[in-house]
């Protein structure tokens, strides 16, 4: 009977095998799979953002929608920044959904008709215009915005590629400047939607694509860590345009971007300002949770995981703890953070407020997500605090 025993054993032995061979082939899949979206997430490209456009810009408002910059063919078609728009099409009253999906689903050449009043109230002229669409390319010319396309290498000598928006001529020949730094899987286009209120106010802007995004040079991400020295060399362009005041520099960032923009600070005296939006406070608490919400035990592959990414990314990812780098921050700072977040929760916007030796301003987002569109309330709150913060 020994016999019989024996290959009953063995063929146990073969099953377990079996099992814990299928057990660690997930195991490496799902650490493969993880590491791809912590160091080369998706990556969009500016090339491929064609899309119908008017060159309106909107604003929410009390009685609908406000015109913000009306650029190319809605200016020549004769709309003006203030119109009120009572119509779109057959749509009275619209809201800027409705705005989006008129224009965004009208092929090249075709005409959005729009009605507007112009003028205070009891006193307004009635305004018509039919605005012809065209499908181009996302740039700051949307907004109404003069713009250059520029280059510049980090330290490591990769190039760098992004929009030069100059101050207004009103903001004279030594303006200040802000250089912007984007989330993980987005690109220079994170922070266009608050360009035109940031030049109204005076300032020359830089929209770049950190290392490994959009066209930028590169392959891999590191979260925050190495794009520091992108917006390193984003401050070293701006102080060398003979336009900008190299003592008036500030740095804004969301997500990855201002992570980046706390290491940044934490070495670099030139920055004088520092926004941020949504910056995460630990990094391995960051994957524990990421891990947690995928009902996979951190222990497990959490040390895995961090040694594949950092191999392909060049850099230790356990080390990536900004609520400790910003304790060397010394400019002020103001902090958004949505406290409906459920990629970075609001706790820790709390962890690194109490972390900061310099002047800080949280300001909750009520309701609002990690990738949530800002509110008009956010972005008149950046522009007050940039303005003061420059201020000669």
């Amino acid at each position: 009977m020994a016999p019989v025993r024996d290959r009953i054993a063995f063929t146990r032995i073969d099953r377990w095998l079996g099992a814990a061979g299928t057990l660690l082939a997930a195991g490496l899949a799902l650490v493969l799979w993880l590491s791809q979206a912590m160091v080369a997430p998706p990556r969009p490209r500016i090339d491929g953002s064609e899309r119908p456009t008017i060159g309106l810009a909107v604003r929410a408002a009390p009685g609908g929608l406000r015109v913000a910059r009306a650029s190319g063919a809605s200016r020549t078609s004769g709309l003006r920044a203030g119109d009120r728009i009572v119509a779109i099409d057959d749509i009275e009253s619209p809201s800027l959904d409705d705005l989006e999906s008129r224009v965004g689903t009208r092929p090249e050449g075709s005409f959005v008709r729009i009605r507007a009043r112009r003028g205070p109230p009891g006193k307004e002229d009635g305004v018509l215009a039919e605005v012809p669409v065209a499908v181009r390319k996302v740039s700051p010319e949307d907004l109404g915005l003069r713009f250059e396309e520029v280059s510049f290498r980090n330290a490591d000598g990769l190039v760098l590629r992004g929009w030069y928006v100059p101050a207004p001529a009103s903001a004279g020949v030594s303006a200040p400047a802000v250089a912007y730094g984007h989330g993980n899987a987005t690109d220079r286009r994170h922070w266009l939607p608050l360009a035109a209120a940031v030049h109204d106010a005076g300032f020359a802007q830089l929209l770049f694509d950190f290392t490994g995004r959009g066209e930028s040079d590169g392959e891999v991400i590191t979260l925050g860590l190495h794009e520091a020295r992108d917006l390193r060399a984003a401050l070293d362009f701006l102080a060398a345009r003979a336009e900008v005041d190299p003592l008036r520099l500030a740095l804004a960032g969301r997500s990855m971007g201002a992570v980046a923009a706390i290491y940044e600070a934490a070495d670099d005296a030139r920055v004088k300002a520092l926004v941020l939006d949504s910056p995460y406070a630990d990094f391995p608490a960051l994957i524990d949770r990421a891990l947690a919400e995928r009902h996979v035990p951190a222990f497990l592959v959490r040390r895995l995981l961090m040694a594949v990414a950092g191999w392909r990314a060049g850099y230790d990812p356990a080390s990536v703890k900004p609520v400790e780098a910003i304790r060397r921050v010394r400019a002020p700072m103001l902090l958004l953070h949505g406290d409906a977040d459920r990629v970075v929760p609001y706790s820790d916007a709390k962890a690194l407020e109490r972390a900061a030796t310099a002047p800080l301003l949280l300001v909750p987002l009520r309701g609002l997500g990690h990738d949530s569109p800002r509110p008009e309330e956010a972005e008149d709150r950046i522009v007050a605090f940039l303005t003061r913060s420059l201020a000669r």
